[in-house]
């Protein structure tokens, strides 16, 4: 029987699947089956699957009902020694899990093992300087263990990344459906409370920013639920349960105030694009995706071109910090 099994559910990921079933195939540690959820797909998704005669992958089609239930499904059908999640739009690098499955071999004391990513755009072009976790994090380790303190403000842990044992998976009952998001970093703070859980510092993972994903779709109330996974492990620590464990009611999201960068009254020329001139801008520039670059200066021009910080946000992640700091040099001499 195999030792691992690839955990990858899927929904309507015609566009990208063939790109992440092609680099799980592609590993150098063969010793798996890939499992692969198909959550009610209306797209060529299933086509795609069915078009590998590899015997490694495994199949099931089901209803819609997201990724959290479609996560315990998977679990539910696993019987191997290990789980490694897998997302379906994104790439992993040909040794990753040899290098993970060494990691937990040699360290019989963890329990889970994931890695950093490099993030990567919609066309497959990875800007390696752009990683999760930043490379700061891990003070010059190879690899750290994580605690709690490290979730704040964003999980140190990249769920697509992630390779455990599957008994642990099992004995927390899986991913808590409860979570519209953040159900991962829910599931990950519950596991560090009694197992040792090692990030390792390379990047083996490319992590697709791409706009039809759960944490992109449900971005409003990402926040909220994010916050809630640590008020919940606080509440563990303190009281032995959390809310959810104690039968109560799972509070929702306060709703949301419009958006005024999608207020029609903007003065033309005058609106700032801060959801565009963010993190995405800045890794479509150091991948080098120009497909992307100019798409997003013309959106952001055609609202903002009378700002000097609109130009100034397009300009600066081109030219680099390095050109920033000498320009920054040279006018404190001149003063």
């Amino acid at each position: 029987m195999e030792k691992v099994t690839i955990l990858m559910p899927v929904y309507n990921g015609e566009k990208y699947l063939r790109e992440a079933i092609d680099s799980v195939l592609a590993q150098t540690y063969t010793d798996f089956k890939l499992l692969i959820i198909n959550d009610g797909s209306t797209d060529n998704t299933q086509k795609i699957i069915d078009s590998y005669l590899d015997e490694r992958i495994v199949s099931v089609e089901q209803q819609n009902c997201g990724v959290a239930k479609s996560l315990n499904k998977g679990l539910s059908l696993i019987d191997t020694e290990y789980v490694r999640r897998h997302d379906a739009d994104d790439i992993s690098e040909l040794n990753m899990l040899e290098i993970q499955m060494r990691f937990l071999e040699q360290h019989k004391n963890i329990s889970f093992v994931s890695t950093s990513c490099a993030f990567m755009t919609d066309h497959s072009k990875v800007a390696y300087k752009y990683t999760q976790p930043k490379r700061h994090f891990f003070n010059y380790e190879d690899y750290i263990i994580v605690n709690r303190e490290m979730f704040n403000p964003y999980s140190p842990i990249v769920h697509g990344t992630v390779l455990g044992a599957t008994s642990i998976f099992k004995e927390m009952q899986g991913y808590r459906e409860a979570f519209l998001t953040s159900e991962d970093n829910d599931l990950w703070l519950r596991i560090i409370e009694d197992y040792k859980f090692a990030v390792l510092k390379h990047s083996y993972y490319y992590l697709r920013l791409n706009a039809t994903s759960a944490t992109q779709v449900h971005k409003a109330s990402t926040s909220f639920y994010r916050d809630l996974t640590m008020q919940f492990a606080e509440e563990r620590e303190t009281h032995g349960k959390d809310l959810l464990q104690r039968g109560e009611t799972m509070p929702k999201p306060k709703t949301l105030e419009l958006d005024p960068l999608n207020n029609t009254n903007a003065i033309k020329g005058k609106t700032f694009r801060e959801d565009i001139l963010n993190f995405g801008y800045k890794v479509n520039v150091n991948a080098r995706d120009y497909k992307n670059i100019f798409k997003q200066i013309r959106l952001v021009l055609k609202d903002g071109w009378r700002l000097s910080k609109t130009w100034k946000a397009i300009i600066f992640p081109i030219i680099g910090d390095k050109f920033i700091e000498a320009s920054v040099k040279i006018k404190q001499k001149i003063r």
